[in-house]
């Protein structure tokens, strides 16, 4: 497995984190901004995705010296392990050309590759949406596309 240091972080520091200040809050609800902190303490460039966020899971940029990831953080492990499935129902051959490569899940967190924010050219929206329509992929949109590794890549979407 890839990029074991992140799994360990997140499975061995923030969660137990994560659990320590749900107990002593007495609350249900995620401490978005304290995981926020405690990611930039390793990873002093990491950013907190706003447009990336949802009710189920949260997106944080981190990275190594080579190459950006998004560390995704579910409320609960079925929330992630959606978005893994969608990924691995994708033909072998195909996937990681369309569908930005995803190198682990473990209980709420998710690494996946990340990449540039830019202006998706319409030939390549429609490529993708294509693609996306044939392999059952819903809510393809400039949104949920980015720049990766030089091509342009699917990095949510959901099975119909």
């Amino acid at each position: 497995m890839r990029y074991v240091r992140i799994q360990n972080f997140a499975v061995e520091v923030i969660k137990p984190i994560i659990k320590h200040l749900k107990t002593i809050k007495k609350t249900n609800k995620m401490p978005w901004k304290q995981i926020e902190t405690i990611l930039k303490i390793l990873y002093p460039e990491t950013k907190y995705e706003n447009v990336s966020k949802g009710y189920f899971k949260h997106v944080f940029v981190i990275h190594t010296d080579t190459r950006w990831f998004a560390l995704k953080i579910g409320r609960k492990p079925e929330h992630i392990k959606k978005d893994f499935k969608t990924y691995i129902d994708l033909p072998k051959t195909s996937r990681n050309r369309y569908y930005a490569k995803i190198y682990w899940v473990k209980d709420i967190f998710m690494l996946q590759k990340w990449g540039d924010k830019v202006e998706v050219p319409h030939d390549e929206l429609i490529r993708l949406k294509e693609w996306g329509r044939k392999q059952g992929l819903k809510d393809i949109r400039p949104a949920n596309i980015m720049r990766v590794d030089g091509r342009f890549k699917i990095v949510d979407a959901e099975k119909s």
